[in-house]
C-alpha cells in the first residue's frame, strides 16, 4: 500500500450511512481488519470482505485486541541453515504486509502505544516494528462505556488519541473524522467527505453526549496507584483473589500490554542442518512460567504469580516507562476468566486495605 498524503492535519464530515462503503472501499485495495461479530455476542477483528457489517454502535472489546496482530501468538523470527563449511546462515523473517486496523478504540489505541514504546526499548524488536510501520490506524471515539466490565477512564485511556492516523467521533447521524497523519489524510478521500474548517462545536457536542461518570473509578487517582500498591507486598488480598484460579493464563493471552514471550529452535529432521527459532505468547500467571533450569519456580503458588501481574501493571512498568499505568481498563481480563477474577476489584481492595490498615508492610 503506498500512502501519501498532504503536509496538515485535516477534519471531514461524512454521513454516517456512508462510512461502510468507505471501510469497504479500503478493504478492496489493502488488507483491512474491523471489529465483526463472532458467535452471539463477541466480536473479533476479522479481515473485512463485501459482505462484513460495519458498524459502531453495538460494540463490546474482542476477544483478542487489535495490538495482537502486531504480534502474532507463534511468530517465526528467523530461518537458519549450514553452509559448506558448516558455518550458520541466518536469515530474518519480518512480515512487512501493509494493513489497516479500522475501528480500535481509545483503551486499545493507548495499549498500542505503550507496546510501541516497549518494542523500541534497548534492543528494539525488528519483527513487531516492521508490521507496526506499515500499520495505519483508523480509531473510533467512545461516548458511552462498552459494558459493565470497563474502567478505561479510571486508567487514562479514555480520551487516548496518539499514534491514531484517522480519529472518528460519532454524531448522531454524521461522523467527524480528524486525520492526523499524513496516511490517515491519504485514506480520507471521495465525495463522501466534505471538509470541516473548525472540528471544536463537534468536539463539544459529542463530549456533552458522553456518560458521566464513565465506567468504574478506582477509590483513588490513578497517579497514586503505584506507591500505594509498593506497600502491600503481603497484603492478604493476594490470597483472597486468587482462591478460585486455575492458573490458565487466559488474563496474560487476552491482556493488550502483555507481552511476555518465550522461544523455541526447531530442527528440521531432514537433513539437520537447518530449522527456525520461533517466539510463542507466554504469561506470569502459567504455572511453569518462572520455573528455571534445575526445577526452582521462583513463584509456584498463584497469589505470587497474581502479585506479580498486578505490580507489573500497576508498578514496575509505570515506573520503568513514567506511566502511571500499563493497564488500559479495557476489561478484557475479567470478561475472560472463568473464576470471574477482576484486576479492578483486586486494585480496589489493596487500595481499601492500605486506607484500614495502616499497619500493612
Amino acid at each position: 500500500m503506498s500512502i501519501k498524503g498532504g503536509d496538515s492535519v485535516r477534519a471531514f464530515i461524512i454521513r454516517k450511512n456512508a462510512v461502510s462503503d468507505w471501510i469497504k472501499h479500503l478493504a478492496r485495495k489493502n488488507s483491512v481488519s474491523f471489529p465483526q461479530r463472532a458467535g452471539h455476542s463477541g466480536f473479533r477483528f476479522k479481515p473485512v470482505l463485501e459482505t462484513s457489517e460495519i458498524q459502531f454502535e453495538h460494540y463490546r472489546p474482542t476477544l483478542a485486541p487489535p495490538g495482537k496482530q502486531l504480534t502474532p501468538a507463534r511468530e517465526v523470527l528467523f530461518k537458519y541453515r549450514k553452509n559448506a563449511t558448516a558455518d550458520p546462515m541466518l536469515e530474518s523473517v519480518l512480515d512487512s504486509q501493509a494493513r489497516v486496523l479500522a475501528g480500535v478504540r481509545p483503551c486499545d489505541l493507548k495499549a498500542i502505544d505503550l507496546m510501541d514504546r516497549v518494542n523500541r526499548e534497548g534492543f528494539s524488536n525488528p519483527h513487531y516494528l516492521t508490521r507496526r510501520e506499515n500499520t495505519v490506524i483508523i480509531a473510533h471515539d467512545c461516548l458511552q462505556p462498552c459494558d459493565a466490565a470497563c474502567f478505561c477512564a479510571a486508567t487514562g485511556s479514555l480520551h487516548w488519541r496518539a499514534n491514531a492516523d484517522v480519529f472518528l467521533t460519532s454524531l448522531d447521524d454524521e461522523i467527524l473524522v480528524e486525520c492526523l497523519s499524513e496516511r490517515g489524510i491519504a485514506l480520507a478521500q471521495g465525495d463522501h467527505f466534505t471538509l470541516c474548517e473548525n472540528t471544536e462545536p463537534h468536539k463539544k457536542r459529542a463530549e456533552a453526549l458522553r456518560t458521566q461518570p464513565f465506567g468504574r473509578q478506582f477509590p483513588v487517582p490513578l497517579e497514586q496507584l503505584p506507591a500505594i500498591i509498593a506497600k502491600q507486598w503481603q497484603s492478604r488480598v493476594w490470597e483472597k483473589h486468587v482462591e478460585h484460579c486455575f492458573s490458565c493464563g487466559s488474563c496474560n493471552m487476552v491482556c493488550p500490554t502483555c507481552y511476555c514471550f518465550n522461544v523455541v529452535d526447531d530442527f528440521n529432521l531432514a537433513d539437520g542442518d537447518s530449522g527456525t527459532r520461533t517466539s510463542t505468547w507466554d504469561g506470569c500467571m502459567l504455572p511453569n512460567f518462572s520455573e528455571v533450569a534445575g526445577g526452582h519456580n521462583f513463584r509456584p503458588h498463584p497469589a505470587a504469580r497474581q502479585r506479580h501481574r498486578v505490580k507489573r501493571k500497576f508498578e514496575y512498568l509505570s515506573q520503568r516507562f513514567q506511566e502511571p499505568g500499563f493497564c488500559i481498563g479495557c476489561g478484557r481480563c475479567a470478561r475472560q476468566c472463568t473464576a470471574q477474577i477482576d484486576i479492578f476489584s483486586i486494585v480496589s481492595d489493596l487500595v481499601s486495605q492500605g486506607e484500614n490498615d495502616p499497619c500493612v508492610p
